[in-house]
């Protein structure tokens, strides 16, 4: 092959990868636009909702032992870190557990971690189903009864205005190097 060849075929490739990712970002935001949550006052979330800040996700559920309570006490310190510029975001709690996580429990959940602006979201089964496949989270209910758990995926996700995503974290995240960093998106 030669030099013009392979630089063509160079150029095609890294074209059809910037496209592929282009792609599955506007893939998101286009379903996004279909999904359906619930508010802890009951009330269904109105899609402006997303465009007026940005978004720092988590996904889990109320019953969670471990990860999903240390994941939310850290949004908290990090919204008390950024003082002022934690206005920009909005820290959003979205349950994998839609069964038991009621509007009413997910308001009594989050109201025991620090920070004003953390919010809860309950989706349908359907939205449910289309967040796990956008966001490749993984979600297995182990059990029976009232006692099962939902084994899950740990990643905090940051979402800008057009929800792009800006950065994700793995959900063991310190509040200190998660605030350092919102601070530095709060500027874009």
């Amino acid at each position: 092959m030669d030099r013009s060849r392979i630089t063509l075929v160079s150029i095609l490739l890294i074209f059809g990868f910037f496209s592929f990712c282009k792609s599955k970002e506007d893939t998101i935001k286009e379903e996004w636009k279909h999904l359906s949550f619930v508010q802890p006052d009951g009330s269904l979330l109105e899609p402006k909702f997303w465009s007026e800040k940005k978004s720092v996700l988590y996904f889990g559920f109320s019953h969670c032992p471990d990860m999903c309570p240390l994941a939310l006490t850290n949004f908290g310190r990090a919204s008390l870190i950024l003082g002022e510029k934690s206005n920009r975001y909005r820290f959003i709690f979205i349950t994998l557990d839609p069964e038991r996580d009621s509007p009413a429990t997910l308001k009594n959940y989050i109201d025991n971690f620090p920070g004003k602006n953390l919010t809860a979201l309950s989706p349908n089964a359907e939205s449910l189903t289309k967040l796990t496949e956008l966001f490749g989270i993984v979600r297995e209910k182990v059990g029976e009864g009232n006692t099962y758990r939902i084994d899950h995926s740990n990643f905090i996700y940051v979402l800008d205005e057009k929800l792009n995503t800006l950065i994700n974290f793995p959900g063991g995240v310190s509040a200190n190097i998660l605030a350092t960093k919102l601070r530095e998106l709060a500027e874009l």
